[in-house]
């Protein structure tokens, strides 16, 4: 019977194990996805979300637990990660064990989800995270969802677009930027509702995407007030020759607009397969918040993000362009109008993930006619033209101040005040006199209000008003003849004066100051105490900007020859480089060279500056200034002094006396040093002219391309000629040559090459390139000017050879009636060039030509032989 009952223990001890093997975990997988999602990529009114869950075994044969009253349950999160959806109340706690083979699959029956919160209410547009819960594993699983829901804003506002073309016409093969506007016409502000992460919808051709938030982050959109919503790129082939719809709309269409754009046919073969390999992006913009004189550097990258190696070939110079777009849909900025494109063909091979950067010329935030741009948000543009590859960026720029060219406000103003025992309550009304009013505000606050005690004629009180309400906003001021005009709440000003102390009654004068583009002000007479409310009067309006501050400048004067005349640079090491427009100071010139200090305003360019985009500046006195310092005499070499010594009978102290001479003259020895070695010096000069900003040209002229038409006729006649040599030939000076190679190597149609102490400069062509070697290069033409003192030696040296005579130093410099040292001096310079040789004949050195000096001089047009 003890055994009996042992083998029943041992029975009912087996019955209590599970009957078959379970899989590891791993191999049993909970997956989900999503019914039927929609095609446009996101959910709308209307829409159900359809979410599938199921059990996967992957291993052996397994089983697992489940509630057979709900199974899987639906779980939403908003994207504050809030539970807003929760149906784990549906299940009863019930429980069965489910089994499931090798491979097979358990499906659950689809949760749903109508798009509404727990209290039934149709959630806000954005992401949403739907959640699958098995309730007795525990499992969880989720999709994330986009949602557009219906939304309503005031029937009030209105949208428009633009649609911006580099060119200007609009060519289906090139790109454009789209501009969407929201415009309040109304003249009261509007409050703008909460619409969550709403996109605009853009359609194309009926062809429908996302493309940024439906508001921006303002919460009330002014009256009149224009607003910026989105700047979109449309890449080349976008559109399509001939009528193109582009629709804009807010998700339930209760704000939309819809245009008409005709586009012409493309003008060049378009290949739109390698923007899908190839990718431009804008480098260099960091935060791209830019303030008042600031400069924008940047380049542009091209990227192979393609698997194939990419060889392009590019047929002319123009190969990367910067374009800016302001915030209603101008260019503001273009690269392209500013150089030619030549002809030339460069190779490039990338490899995939390899890049190759392009240079983008600076911006210094002023328009195409020279003007300062006004605050606003600013879309850059990149393009490869030829490959029709570009992308953009978008940048803010912020200004305090007015700009140059603004258009002063043809407005009335008129005022209200509502006395009390403090103060008053002001109010302000703008009225367009005969036409639309195109308004910026500048600055952190709108309306300065000024006291001015008519009996002292001082200023006793001053206040800002409406602060961080208007800053950069935009604002469309429509002409109404009866006057119904923007309305500003300017609200209490209080009798106080600086120190708080109340003011006495008596007769004041206000001055109401609109800190708009352009500053406005307007002045009224007033009686305080005020015992009754003052209608609206209108006031005299001063359409000049606040005048600003003299001060101090300290700096060294440049001129520059232009076609206009000299343009005179104060070189300063606070403000940089500053133009001269006008001095108020009689018969007074700047002289080249000559430092000081003098009281300025800043002001208009003077025609004689017109290229350049510094700041220019009026003199109204001068504090200090002072001639430049004599350079010391040029030293030489101890040795050859010694000779000059003993060729004039010098007392023997005299090489002494030389060598303390060299020694303490190492400073002009290193200006020397510059000033005759052209790779320092073209360096120098363009560093005065380009980094320091004064090349940064608003506009062309045709002298300066009739002036590089010459510069790149002689380089094709004569190529490797260098830097002193085009100076001479071209009868232009150091600022002019320099200014004209630079914009030519920007435009990639010359390069250069340094030889020794030279610089060379040839034609960029299929068959003059920077890869040939020296060897390849043509012969370069003798350099020297031949009115130099350089070209004057070999003059004398070429008619001397033939007839067996060669001249000694002392001799030179007797002809030449010039010192022996600057003779010796430039002889040296010859001989390190290969054109002269020294040989000792008899007792002296003599000199002769070299073989190569003579070929040259018989093949050069710059030299003619008696």
């Amino acid at each position: 019977m003890r055994g009996g009952a042992a083998v029943l223990v041992t029975l009912l001890m087996l019955s209590t194990l599970p009957l078959f093997s379970t899989a590891e975990e791993s191999d049993l997988r909970f997956e989900s996805e999503l019914l039927n999602p929609p095609n446009e990529g996101w959910y709308s009114t209307g829409d159900t979300v359809e979410f599938a869950a199921s059990f996967v075994n992957n291993g052996a044969f397994t089983s697992f637990e489940n509630d057979p009253s709900c199974g899987v349950v639906l779980q939403v999160y908003d994207a504050d990660s809030q539970l807003i959806i929760d149906e784990q109340s549906l299940c009863r706690g019930q429980s069965q064990m489910l089994d499931l083979a090798a491979e097979e699959t358990y499906q659950f029956n689809p949760v749903t989800w109508d798009l509404a919160d727990s209290n039934g209410e149709e959630v806000l547009p954005g992401w949403y995270t739907v959640e699958a819960l098995h309730t007795a594993t525990e499992q969880r699983i989720s999709q994330q969802v986009h949602v557009q829901t219906d939304v309503t804003v005031p029937a009030a506002l209105t949208l428009s677009t633009e649609l911006t073309s580099r060119l200007g016409p609009l060519v289906a093969s090139e790109e454009m930027v789209l501009t969407v506007t929201m415009h309040n016409p109304t003249n009261a502000a509007i409050q703008l509702p909460s619409l969550g992460a709403c996109f605009l919808q853009l359609s194309l051709n009926e062809a429908t995407q996302l493309t940024s938030p439906c508001m921006p982050s303002f919460t009330i959109i002014e009256a009149y007030e224009v607003m910026l919503l989105e700047q979109l790129l449309l890449p080349a082939g976008s559109l399509q020759a001939g009528l193109n719809t582009i629709g804009i709309t807010l998700p339930g269409e209760s704000l939309s607009t819809s245009s008409q754009f005709d586009v012409s046919l493309p003008e060049d073969d378009f290949n739109p397969a390698l923007q899908s390999d190839l990718k431009v992006e804008l480098n260099g913009l960091g935060d791209a918040f830019y303030g008042d004189g600031d400069l924008m550097q940047s380049s542009m990258n091209m990227i192979n993000t393609g698997l194939d190696t990419q060889s392009l070939r590019f047929t002319d110079t123009c190969r990367a362009e910067l374009w800016i777009v302001n915030d209603i849909g101008e260019v503001v900025f273009d690269s392209r109008s500013f150089k030619t494109c030549n002809a030339v063909n460069m190779d490039y091979s990338l490899e995939t993930d390899e890049l190759v950067t392009f240079s983008l010329p600076d911006w210094t935030f002023n328009d195409l006619i020279g003007c300062q741009i006004a605050s606003g948000h600013y879309t850059a543009v990149v393009e490869v033209p030829q490959f029709h590859l570009a992308s953009s960026q978008g940048l803010d720029y912020a200004r305090l101040t007015s700009t140059d060219c603004a258009t002063p406000l043809e407005v009335d103003l008129r005022t209200s005040l509502s006395g009390n025992e403090n103060g008053f309550d002001l109010g302000v009304s703008i009225d367009p006199r005969v036409s639309e009013v195109d308004l910026r505000w500048i600055g952190p606050c709108s309306v300065t209000v000024a006291i001015l005690d008519l009996e002292s004629s001082e200023e006793v009180h001053r206040q800002a008003s409406l602060c961080n309400d208007h800053d950069g906003r935009h604002v469309l001021l429509p002409y109404n003849a009866e006057g119904a005009g923007l309305l500003l709440n300017v609200g209490e000003v209080n009798m106080v004066d600086f120190n708080n102390a109340s003011l006495p009654e008596g007769t004041y004068q206000m001055i109401i100051t609109l800190e708009a583009n352009p500053t406005t002000s307007a002045g009224f007479v007033f009686e305080w105490p005020i015992v009754e409310t003052v209608a609206p009067e209108p006031v005299e309006i001063e359409q000049t900007a606040e005048a600003e501050p003299s001060r101090l400048v300290s700096g060294t004067w440049s001129g520059i020859l232009t076609e206009q005349g000299t343009c005179w640079i104060l070189d300063t090491p606070q403000e940089g480089q500053l133009l001269l427009s006008r001095a108020a100071l009689g018969s007074w010139m700047p002289q080249q060279g000559w430092t000081g200090t003098y009281d300025a305003l800043s002001s208009a360019a003077a025609p004689e500056c017109a290229m350049f985009q510094a700041a220019s500046i009026e003199l109204l006195s001068i504090e200090s200034e002072a001639a430049p310092v004599a350079p010391s005499p040029e030293p030489a070499a101890p040795q050859e002094l010694a000779e000059v010594v003993e060729q004039q009978g010098l007392p023997a102290f005299a090489p002494s006396l030389i060598v303390v001479v060299t020694t303490t003259s190492l400073i002009s020895l290193l200006v020397t040093l510059v000033i005759g070695n052209e790779s320092f010096r073209i360096p120098s000069t363009a560093a005065g002219l380009w980094f320091l900003g004064m090349v940064g040209r608003t506009h062309e002229t045709s002298d300066g391309r009739y002036q590089r038409g010459r510069l790149m006729g002689y380089l094709t006649a004569n190529p490797g000629c260098h830097f002193r040599a085009l100076m001479a030939a071209l009868e232009m000076s150091n600022g002019q040559i320099t200014h004209h190679l630079r914009i030519l190597e920007n435009e990639e149609v010359i390069w250069r090459r340094k030889d020794g102490r030279l610089v060379r400069y040839y034609p960029l062509t299929n068959t003059m390139n920077p890869a040939m070697s020296e060897q390849e290069l043509p012969v370069p033409p003798l350099s020297p000017d031949p009115n130099s003192l350089q070209g004057k030696i070999l003059t004398l040296l070429d008619a001397d050879g033939p007839m067996g005579e060669f001249p000694t130093q002392a001799e030179l410099a007797k002809r030449l009636e010039k010192s022996q040292q600057l003779v010796s001096h430039h002889l040296r310079t010859l001989q390190k060039f290969g054109l002269v040789e020294k040989r000792k004949m008899g007792i002296k050195n003599r000199y002769k030509l070299t073989r190569e000096a003579i070929f040259l001089l018989e093949t050069s047009d710059d030299f003619t032989r008696d």
